[in-house]
């Protein structure tokens, strides 16, 4: 009978543990402004930045001149490993194609780096390319893109990488606004979704709360088994 008792507390404490960790599961979500948007500019073509130029958080603006790379970096420092999925959100403002302006350069690509949240030459050759957008015929003015950056940013948040910076460069000649003024109310996001990891002390909590009465049991039901013994 004692080995009965056993097994009730050690059953107690596994569903004590299954609770305690499949609590607080719930997804949650935050959606991040940008700490800096900025372009970098190159007035000779020559593939080296030759200016910085600012831009407010709630749109990119447009560069005629040489070659202009977009650029945006998100504060990241709160977040560690219990981040689940990113996504890097935005919203096509402008294509190029018209008579007298750039044409749709038919791709553009979106490049990660470790950003330190100011505006710098260097990096306009910075990061390694995330994911490429066909502009060709997939997309028009005001198309909404969502853009998976998951492995990127959680290896940044894992090594400790306060800002996940990000760049925005056409594979050929051409133009395209993106979040631009026309659509102020759909900036450059970055959406990270996250699942709580349970707390230590709401585990042990419940499983020695639920092993002790196991054992209270078990010591409860020893002199009834005393007595019988002894009848």
């Amino acid at each position: 009978m004692n080995n009965f008792y056993h097994k009730i507390a050690v059953a107690s404490v596994g569903i004590a543990l299954g609770f305690a960790l499949g609590a607080n599961k719930e997804v949650k979500a935050a959606t991040l402004a940008p700490t800096i948007n900025f372009e970098v500019l190159d007035y000779s073509n020559d593939g080296v930045g030759d200016s910085v130029r600012m831009e407010d958080n709630s749109y990119f603006g447009k560069v005629k001149i040489g070659e202009g790379r977009l650029f945006t970096e998100f504060n990241i420092d709160s977040f560690s490993n219990d981040i689940t999925r990113v996504f890097l959100q935005t919203q096509i403002g402008y294509l190029g194609g018209a008579v007298g302006e750039f044409r749709n350069p038919g791709s553009f690509g979106l490049f990660g780096y470790a950003g330190n949240g100011t505006g710098d030459l260097s990096d306009f050759g910075a990061g390694e390319l995330l994911s490429s957008v066909n502009t060709s015929f997939s997309y028009s003015r005001g198309d909404f893109l969502s853009i998976d950056v998951t492995p990127f940013v959680k290896q940044l948040a894992s090594n400790g990488d306060p800002f996940a910076g990000f760049g925005f460069r056409v594979f050929n000649p051409g133009f395209v606004e993106l979040g631009g003024d026309s659509f102020s109310d759909y900036p450059v996001t970055l959406v990270v979704e996250t699942e709580p990891v349970p707390e230590p002390t709401t585990i042990f909590g419940s499983a020695i709360f639920l092993g002790v009465g196991g054992w209270f049991k078990r010591k409860k039901s020893n002199p009834q088994n005393k007595a019988k013994s002894q009848a």
